[in-house]
């Protein structure tokens, strides 16, 4: 049974007998992992913090016949403002499930990894306005999972003539006025959101501080991404409306 070391963030943990957890990790070099941290739970134990959900450490591993087992473990950060806010901390769940969801267990992905802790980095220091991070993280998934959005041509068609009014969720793309009668369900799409669907897309996250959407842009990209993630993904995230109801009540 190896020993071996690679970065990780708790996803969520299952607790186990009276003192340990079973973690669901998404790692570094491993991609998702379950491992057991044994007795965690205890006060004074040393993998306390690095137990804890959102919480990012370097781990100490061997494997076992069914899991991981945890020897060590270093808290690099704990994103703490997120747990001292309803709102953040329930995006920050939302961001976890979404990749706890699209991950697959012993199959590296280093840019979801490096996604999920840079957006919880910036949930944490709230330099971004939380729903602009929130759109831009939920874009940056589908396209690590495949499912980039084509905003440069028409996707049943391929025209490039930028003339576009209808987004069509199920092909995954903007249509040209021509083909607008190949799904009924099309949604219809500013020029401005397009717009701003390719620019959450390709910039950092670290760079999205300066980003300004207009509200009916962002109303506009908040109902087509929802329903993009929904269709390809073909999975309700109820925190998504647990967050719809925050809101209201903060309105």
């Amino acid at each position: 049974m190896g020993i071996s070391k690679t970065e990780g963030i708790v996803l969520k943990h299952t607790n186990l007998g009276e003192a340990d957890k079973i973690l669901t990790l998404l790692t570094r070099n491993k991609g998702k992992i379950k491992a057991i941290a044994k007795g965690c739970r205890k006060p004074k134990s040393s993998l306390l913090a690095s137990s804890e959900i959102f919480t990012f450490s370097e781990f100490v591993l061997f494997k076992g016949t069914n899991f991981f087992h945890i020897t060590q473990a270093e808290t690099r950060e704990s994103f703490y403002n997120i747990r001292k806010d309803l709102l953040r901390l329930s995006y920050g769940v939302f961001f976890t499930e979404m990749a706890d969801f699209v991950s697959d267990e012993d199959i590296p992905s280093e840019r979801l990894f490096l996604l999920l802790a840079n957006t919880l980095y910036y949930l944490s220091i709230g330099e971004i306005p939380l729903g602009i991070l929130s759109l831009a993280y939920q874009l940056k998934v589908m396209d690590i999972s495949g499912f980039r959005p084509n905003t440069a041509k028409c996707v049943s068609c391929g025209d490039t003539s930028d003339q576009y009014e209808k987004f069509s969720i199920s092909l995954g793309g903007v249509l040209c006025k021509k083909c607008h009668g190949y799904d009924a369900k099309a949604m219809k799409v500013s020029s401005g959101t397009i717009e701003f669907i390719k620019i959450l897309l390709n910039t950092q996250i670290s760079r999205l501080n300066n980003l300004k959407i207009d509200n009916t842009i962002f109303n506009e990209l908040d109902r087509i991404i929802r329903e993009f993630v929904r269709d390809h993904l073909e999975k309700e995230f109820r925190t998504l409306e647990f967050l719809d109801e925050i809101k209201e009540t903060q309105s």
